[in-house]
């Protein structure tokens, strides 16, 4: 017994290595949570970047009385304010709605749930975005998608 545990002794096995096994079964999943947090955080910027674009047409929109029925330019200042140089954004504009998108030009109308009609734009900017990876529980592509309304008169 004595030999036994004299031997043990001095050759003990160290601690030598652990850390670079520990690393080693962590990586993968480090990289994917980086990966993960990396993706999800340009979606989400790339979303407020489409309500920056939408902001843009909407402040285009109210310049002046003639502005707002020029949909060319409204979506002009929509995409120039997302930097979208390859016209990859879906961009689309109404003008004379209700706020739900009904088409009412009477002042006198009453929109559905008690909303005045009048003169609105709508500018909604959308565009598909591609994850890095593929995760389980959501697709790629998936849509990303902003609209404003605004009043006009």
């Amino acid at each position: 017994m004595f030999k036994v545990t004299r031997f043990l002794t001095r050759h003990r096995l160290g601690d030598a290595g652990t850390s670079a096994i520990e690393l080693g079964l962590m990586g993968p999943f480090l990289a994917l949570m980086m990966t993960g947090g990396f993706d999800f955080g340009n979606a989400l910027y790339q979303q407020h970047r489409l309500a920056g674009a939408v902001r843009a047409g909407l402040q285009y929109a109210i310049q002046n009385s003639t502005t707002w029925t020029d949909s060319t330019d409204i979506i002009a200042a929509a995409r120039s304010d997302a930097n979208d140089t390859t016209s990859s954004l879906s961009v689309t504009t109404s003008e004379c709605t209700c706020p739900t998108g009904a088409t009412v030009c009477s002042a006198a109308s009453v929109c559905t749930g008690s909303t005045v009609a009048g003169t609105y734009v709508k500018v909604t900017v959308s565009e598909t975005y591609n994850t890095i990876v593929s995760y389980p529980v959501i697709s790629s592509p998936f849509p990303l998608s902003s609209q404003g309304f605004i009043r006009i008169h």
